[in-house]
């Protein structure tokens, strides 16, 4: 196996294993929202408290998608640096 085979064979399982935790991840997000809506719905109903694991669940959710968002603003951040020719991110000063 040549280092060029070995390299697009590691690369593949990466991208494999990457868009398998961004699966989960997602599927987290939706799932917690759901239950949150659902259980929320079912605590008016029975008049009690929501329950604190999906109420857990859907805080961890929302930071994980603030998390995000804000990766995805230092990405355009720096792209738009790079295309402005800076050498590195957040060095907008000559």
């Amino acid at each position: 196996m040549t280092t060029k085979e070995l390299f697009d064979l590691v690369s593949m399982l990466l991208q494999i294993g990457l868009i398998g935790v961004i699966t989960i991840i997602e599927s987290f997000i939706g799932l917690s929202a759901a239950l949150f809506i659902i259980d929320g719905i079912k605590a008016k109903r029975q008049h009690r408290k929501r329950k604190t694991g999906i109420t857990v669940m859907f805080i961890i959710s929302i930071i994980i998608t603030v998390l995000q968002i804000l990766l995805a603003i230092y990405v355009c951040v720096v792209l738009v640096g790079a295309s402005m020719g800076k050498s590195a991110p957040f060095t907008f000063f000559p």
